[in-house]
Parts: C-alpha cells; sequence; structure tokens
C-alpha cells in the first residue's frame, strides 16, 4: 500500500512539493514563470522610468513655453500657443501608454511593451522636433510680431 501511494503521489503534476525537511521544492514550470515575471517587471520598471522621465521632459518645456508665452506677441504667441498644445498632446500619449503599462497582464505585455516603446520613441522625436522650433521662437522672440 505505501509503494502505490509513492507511485500516485510521483504521478502528479503538483506545483511545488514539500520534502521531509518541510522546505518548498520548486518545479521547472515555476521558476520559468518566476522568471517571466521577473522579466517582466524588470522591464515594466525601466519603461515606467523611461516614460516617466519623458513625461518630465515635457512638462519642463510646457513651463518654458507659458513663461513665454505671458510676453509673446503676434505670429510668435500663435505658434507658442500651437506648440503648447502639441506638447500636451505628446504628454496624454505618454499618459495613455503608462497607464496601459501598468495595467498590462502576462498575455498582453508583449504588445503592450512594443507599444509603449514606440510611444516613447514617436514622443522623443516629436519632443526633439518641437524643442528646435521653440527655441527657434525664442531666439526670434523679436522679429516677429
Amino acid at each position: 500500500m505505501t509503494a502505490l501511494t509513492a507511485i500516485m503521489l510521483s504521478l502528479t503534476q503538483c506545483e511545488s512539493r514539500r520534502t521531509d525537511n518541510d522546505v518548498e521544492v520548486t518545479t521547472e514550470d515555476e521558476k520559468t514563470e518566476v522568471e517571466v515575471n521577473t522579466d517582466m517587471d524588470r522591464e515594466r520598471t525601466e519603461l515606467r522610468n523611461d516614460l516617466k522621465e519623458l513625461q518630465s521632459d515635457i512638462d519642463r518645456e510646457i513651463v518654458k513655453v507659458d513663461r513665454n508665452l505671458k510676453e509673446a506677441k503676434g505670429q510668435n504667441k500663435a505658434r507658442l500657443e500651437r506648440a503648447k498644445n502639441d506638447l500636451q498632446d505628446e504628454k496624454a500619449d505618454v499618459d495613455r501608454a503608462l497607464e496601459d503599462l501598468e495595467t498590462a497582464s502576462e498575455k498582453n505585455w508583449a504588445e503592450v511593451k512594443q507599444a509603449s516603446r514606440n510611444t516613447a520613441n514617436d514622443v522623443r522625436q516629436a519632443f526633439r522636433k518641437l524643442g528646435n522650433e521653440i527655441a527657434d521662437l525664442f531666439d526670434n522672440e523679436e522679429d516677429v510680431e
């Protein structure tokens, strides 16, 4: 009877077992799941940090634009307002990516991860372009009214 019990226990698909010393034994499936979750958490943290850094950069640029908007006139004022709107749109994209990142599951992780990276790259590129345009406006502030 003892042999039959031992055979039955060895044939079951337990996720983890306890040894005689009451130490949990981890199966290969559990190790793989832990590794996947660890990788996912690490990647999520890296992407979150990257997106939050972009948010901060955009916020700083919006503050700069707001300061210059107070004294801008004519065409420069209109261009600064458009730039501010563009910055706010870019920030909204980053906010959405962060929200998606936080709610991602293991099932949709690959898709969300790629979408977050794409958003970060797209926003970085648009931010550089806007930054150059805004810098030109600040440099030529007195030229156009």
